[in-house]
């Protein structure tokens, strides 16, 4: 099925629901009389989810070492989908997806595990995504609900890719997102709980983004993020349930070390590699165990207030 848009007279949102119901473009309408991306816009449509603005995690989020986990004394392998070995951003962001419900400012995509033989995930699941737009505002509701006969862990995230610049060239964003701390990492593999560090401490401020090359994880996410465009006068707000207590910050750099466009702030769930930790007993993983028939749901409204 081809990507579609909702709109307001500000407010722009195209989703592509045969990969993943990703979103392929969120644009504002802008002082140019023109749409002006907010987040990296997609090259095309049917991309893989690395090149969309922004894809759905579930269910789970971010990495699985080596692409195995052991739950309730059994392991479960996994196909492992990245270069260093691991499974990583869940199953669901490269499936085609079902619209159940759409309007010109609205739509709602479904998820059926059950229906391809290839999930990359042990048990039959569901996931569910539902999109609004306002004429201030994208709001984003996603669940991932357990289809199976057994318990299952489970998590799930947002991966949005946020322009450095909107329609001003003078832009320097800035960000505030407060944490409780950033986990200890081996290529981005939590080696340790969080604790309180400069880093974590930076993101309390709202202050430009900067170039710190950053691919880390954080707990305690209070629930909000600011990201200001102030020569674009442009500032959105990310308030999300408190089913997403964990924050990704992701600011890459190119092969000369400069900062790339775009960067990301991705709210999720559980930490990385959660599954395996919470075997390891480590508490404040985040991770879910979804019994038979429960669901696990979260919503992220994003604001945005020009001037």
């Amino acid at each position: 099925m081809p990507a579609f848009s909702i709109e307001t007279d500000s407010v722009r949102a195209v989703i592509d629901p045969d990969m993943g119901a990703s979103l392929l473009d969120l644009s504002l309408w802008s002082p140019r009389d023109a749409w002006s991306p907010v987040m990296r816009r997609a090259p095309g449509e049917t991309c893989p989810p690395g090149e969309t603005a922004m894809f759905l995690m579930a269910p789970w989020s971010n990495r699985v070492a080596g692409a195995s986990f052991v739950f309730q004394g059994r392991t479960h392998a996994l196909r492992p989908n990245f270069d260093d070995g691991s499974a990583i951003h869940g199953d669901a962001c490269e499936r085609p997806w079902r619209i159940t419900d759409r309007t010109p400012v609205s739509a709602t995509l479904l998820l059926d595990s059950r229906e391809h033989e290839d999930v990359n995930f042990p048990w039959a699941f569901g996931a569910l995504a539902r999109y609004e737009v306002t004429p201030d505002a994208l709001e984003i509701d996603l669940s991932v609900t357990n289809l199976d006969r057994e318990p299952m862990p489970a998590g799930l995230g947002l991966h949005p890719f946020f322009r450095r610049r909107l329609w001003a060239d003078a832009d320097e964003v800035c960000v505030r997102a407060p944490v409780g701390g950033r986990y200890p990492c081996e290529r981005q593999l939590p080696s340790g709980p969080a604790a309180g560090d400069g880093v974590s401490n930076a993101l309390r401020e709202l202050a430009p983004l900067g170039n710190p090359g950053l691919d880390d994880v954080f707990s305690a996410f209070s629930g909000e993020a600011v990201i200001e465009w102030p020569a674009s006068g442009v500032r959105l707000t990310m308030t999300c349930s408190d089913t997403m207590d964990h924050l990704v910050v992701f600011t890459p750099r190119d092969d000369a070390g400069g900062a790339l466009s775009w960067f990301c702030v991705e709210p999720t769930s559980m930490v990385n590699d959660g599954f395996n930790l919470m075997e390891r007993a480590q508490t404040g993983t985040g991770v879910r165990v979804l019994e038979p028939g429960q669901t696990l749901e979260s919503r992220v409204s994003m604001r945005i207030v020009r001037g």
